[in-house]
């Protein structure tokens, strides 16, 4: 349990976040709850909107945190693969899918609408920050590893 004189409730407004685009472009990403928004966090947590016709974000994994995903709305393409990069699947995640994607497992996510924006909320389980999260950058079809400094 968080001691008594730590148990502390934060409401971070939507209109305090503002929006993130250096992160995991062309995401724009609006982090709700981290370190810089709540003391000493366990999670971080934010919304993500893809613009129609988004492409897809940077080719990448977490090592030190699982991720949880809810779509809000819209169509969403996911391509999830092992770590190795080895039994890659795309899905089509819809308004009210939940997902979850363990530590270590490559993810990129694109608007599968040309038309349409989608918006998904996340949490990174058990990090306050990006930088904890331990984000391994990798080449488009993730087989290698890429230099890319994270700004979020």
């Amino acid at each position: 349990m968080v001691p008594y004189d730590k148990q502390v409730v934060t409401v971070v407004r939507q209109g305090n976040i503002g929006t993130d685009t250096d992160y995991e472009p062309p995401l724009r990403i609006g982090f709700g709850i981290n370190d810089k928004t709540v003391d000493s966090p366990n999670a971080t947590m934010g919304r993500s909107i893809l613009q129609p016709g988004a492409g897809p974000n940077p080719t990448h994994y977490h090592a030190a945190n699982d991720v949880v995903w809810y779509i809000l709305y819209g169509q969403i393409k996911l391509w999830h693969a092992k770590s190795d990069a080895k039994d890659r699947e795309e899905v089509i995640l819809k308004g009210g899918d939940f997902v979850y994607v363990p530590a270590g497992a490559i993810h990129v996510i694109s608007n599968a609408s040309e038309t349409e924006e989608a918006s998904l909320i996340f949490c990174y389980v058990g990090v306050p920050n990006t930088q904890s999260a331990q984000t391994v950058w990798l080449s488009e079809d993730g087989t290698q590893p890429v230099s890319r400094q994270a700004t979020a």
